[in-house]
């Protein structure tokens, strides 16, 4: 017989022998804790914002990134004021098949959508790379300055340049 002394010692690293209540049921995976909602980018702010012009291009790849294109040339121009908008104008008019009336139309209804949706955005996007993959689906990416000088402090310039995906 043991010593009472010895029943009461444990065994190896795992302690004693005695069973244990399982706590969690192992057939089941462990719940994923849950992930804080991702906030929008400069790249979900410009699909948003040119809709109207992306349903045009439906699922034609050269047109899509062409509406892209034109979408972007507005918004910039928005952002830098009317002489760039006067210069999108021209560009716009200057593209195949585009009339003044046509232009003018666009330009308008997206000076509008983006005072609507975006009003104190003031990233100046200066490239961008949208690419259709077939396994992944379209993949589109920006790269934007803040042109608010407000916005930037002397300390902190993360702000500056912003890269969305």
């Amino acid at each position: 017989m043991s010593s009472p002394r010895s029943r009461n010692r444990t065994q190896g690293a795992f302690g004693n022998r005695r069973p244990r209540p399982i706590e969690r049921d192992f057939s089941l995976p462990e719940p994923a804790p849950e992930a804080a909602p991702r906030q929008p980018t400069i790249a979900d702010h410009l699909i948003k914002y040119a809709e109207p012009i992306l349903q045009q291009a439906g699922n034609h790849h050269t047109a899509a990134k062409g509406a892209m294109n034109v979408a972007i040339l507005i918004w910039n121009a928005s952002i830098e004021g009317e002489p760039k908008i006067s210069e999108a104008k021209k560009t716009l008019a200057a593209l195949p098949g585009a009339t003044e009336e046509q232009v003018e139309d666009l330009v308008k209804v997206m000076l509008e959508r983006k005072q609507e949706l975006f009003p104190n955005e003031k990233l100046l996007v200066t490239n961008f790379v949208l690419k259709f993959r077939h396994r992944h689906g379209p993949q589109f990416r920006v790269t934007a300055v803040n042109v608010n000088p407000e916005g930037v402090q002397k300390a902190d310039l993360s702000d500056l340049v912003k890269v969305g995906g």
